[in-house]
């Protein structure tokens, strides 16, 4: 009977020994640490989707899908990484729009326009073009956009020279919106943008703006295909030039057209702008 009292007791303090041992091992492990590279996920996901990416259901797909290529670690740390990396592309975004906003605000851009329109009841597109300079005014150092004024010349189709006004804002997608003033008032004439998609080239380095600007403009079915230069540099960018505006803004062919308005309401006159 003492022999068996003796192996119990052996028995506890050999079990007690193993799960001090186990309790301790597990204490040095402790939780795994949050390796997820931020940088190298924000700068693959540019890549792939252009400065300004894209909605917000395919960004946190995009997210999910690639996490653990940077580190991550999905059962502890997910949610926190995500939101992080949701809040650092959302200031990336704002930085983008005030350096293609100081790029445009650079000097004046002129060079050719093609205008593409339907007039009521056609099948097809008429066209005219005409030479044509652009130029952007801030409203504030670090602003997102201002006013500004077009002047289009030799016609093609004959029209008479002219100079319309226009208000101008870059937004949070990269489109660049071009409200003119009309007889109603300023910014109350057509809006035209230059859907991010549409940009071919923004570069303050190469002075070369290029792309395509549609109507957002109820009853006006237009598109203008413009090819630009600078043709003077006379105001220096506005604000603190950062690494953001030394680059080329150039948007994604065939990607979404985002915009957070709906088309404009106006009387129109004529059968494009």
């Amino acid at each position: 009977m003492k022999k068996l009292s003796a192996l119990i007791a052996f028995a506890c303090a050999t079990m007690l020994v193993f799960s001090l041992a186990s309790c301790s091992d597990d204490d040095d492990w402790g939780d795994p640490i949050d390796q997820f590279n931020l940088t190298d996920a924000m700068n693959a996901y540019l890549d792939y989707y252009g400065e300004f990416g894209t909605d917000d259901e395919t960004t946190q797909q995009w997210f999910y899908n690639n996490y653990d290529n940077y580190g991550g670690y999905y059962d502890m740390y997910y949610e926190a990484d995500y939101r992080d990396f949701v809040s650092e592309l959302s200031k990336w975004y704002s930085q983008c729009q005030v350096s293609m906003a100081s790029i445009l605000a650079t000097g004046a851009w002129s060079g050719n326009l093609t205008m593409n329109w339907k007039d009521a009841g056609s099948t097809g597109y008429s066209q005219a073009s005409c030479t044509a300079e652009y130029d952007f005014d801030l409203t504030s150092t670090g602003a997102k956009g201002g006013r500004g004024q077009e002047h289009r010349w030799d016609y093609s189709d004959g029209s008479s020279e002219s100079y319309t006004a226009f208000n101008w804002s870059v937004d949070g997608y990269g489109n660049i919106i071009l409200d003119f003033d009309s007889e109603e008032g300023q910014g109350k004439g057509v809006e035209m943008v230059i859907y991010y998609s549409d940009l071919d080239k923004l570069s303050d380095s190469e002075g070369t703006f290029a792309g395509r600007m549609s109507s957002n403009t109820e009853g006006l079915d237009e598109y203008d295909d413009f090819s630009f230069n600078r043709v003077t540099y006379a105001k220096p960018a506005l604000g603190t030039r950062t690494m953001v505006a030394e680059q080329t803004f150039s948007g994604k062919p065939g990607a979404a057209k985002r915009i957070a308005s709906g088309k404009k309401q106006i009387t129109l006159k004529g059968g494009r702008r």
